[in-house]
This record gives structure tokens, sequence and C-alpha cells, in this order.
């Protein structure tokens, strides 16, 4: 087996991901590797609603984002598992499939682990998929996880 010394975990800080997260724990602890904890904030979710422009509540409204998605990476992995091995908590703004393929080409992962959702159908199509587009253009190998209370459904 491959020896994978820089695994890139992608979270969306989902069930998912929460469930996912143990498999990169697993695999990090086992191989002695360097954790990447990466979560993207997305550029369109980055405007507040009903702004109507104003720069001060936008700039107020992405620094909440910001403090509370730097909050919930800190609290992701116990301090306990911080002590075996070294993590880096990334956090990043714009598309996360570029942004997850881009902090993984930098940091040269060897791995990368991101959750999925399982949509399927007219959903999967419409939004498309985050963990597809980047096992389609990763510089590494992919590990996907599924929750295993997301049923799968035919399209």
């Amino acid at each position: 087996m491959r020896n994978f010394k820089r695994i890139l975990f992608a979270t969306d800080f989902s069930s998912a991901a929460a469930h996912a997260l143990s498999y990169a724990i697993s695999l990090a602890l086992e191989h002695e590797s360097m954790l990447f904890l990466v979560h993207v904030i997305e550029e369109d979710r980055f405007s507040p609603p009903y702004s109507f422009g104003s720069r001060p509540v936008q700039v107020e409204y992405g620094y909440d984002i910001e403090e509370r998605s730097r909050e919930e990476l800190s609290k992701h992995i116990s301090p306990q598992v911080k002590r075996q091995i070294h993590v880096e908590e990334i956090l990043l703004k714009g598309k996360p499939y570029v942004e997850i393929i881009r902090t993984a080409r930098e940091k040269n992962a060897d791995l990368i682990v991101i959750p999925t959702h399982g949509h399927a159908g007219i959903k999967h199509s419409h939004l498309g998929s985050t963990a597809d587009r980047v096992i389609r253009k990763a510089p590494c190998p992919v590990l996907v996880i599924r929750h295993p209370d997301f049923e799968f459904t035919m399209p």
C-alpha cells in the first residue's frame, strides 16, 4: 500500500463530512501523516441577503462567516488527535473544488479525503458535485466517503 504522508481533508461541516473525517484521521494516524483540514467559504454565499449593496454590512457579514468557520475548524479535531499528528487548519474563499485542488497542489498532498452527499439525478446535474469535480481534476488519489445514512437512489 502507498504511504500517505500529506493528507488533505475537505470539510463543509456537514454530518457527511464528520463521518468522513474519521477515515482521514485513521489514515493520518496509520501513516503518521500531516493532515490539512480545509474548509472553503463559497464566494456566492459570502454576500449577505438583502444587503442592498451596503459594503459595511457585507464586510461585517463576511467577517462573521469567517470567524464561525475558523471556530468550527479548530473544534473539528480533538486536542488528543492533534497531539498525535500535525494538523494544519486552512480556511479559504472561492469555489470549493478549485480551492481544494489548488491547495492539494500547493501542499503536495498524497491523498485527498472528501465526503459526498450522494445526490443523484436532477439535483446532482443542476448543482454539480464538488466531490465529482475534485475526482476528475485532482493531482493525487481521492478517497470519497459516503455517509451510511444517505441512501443511494437510482436516477
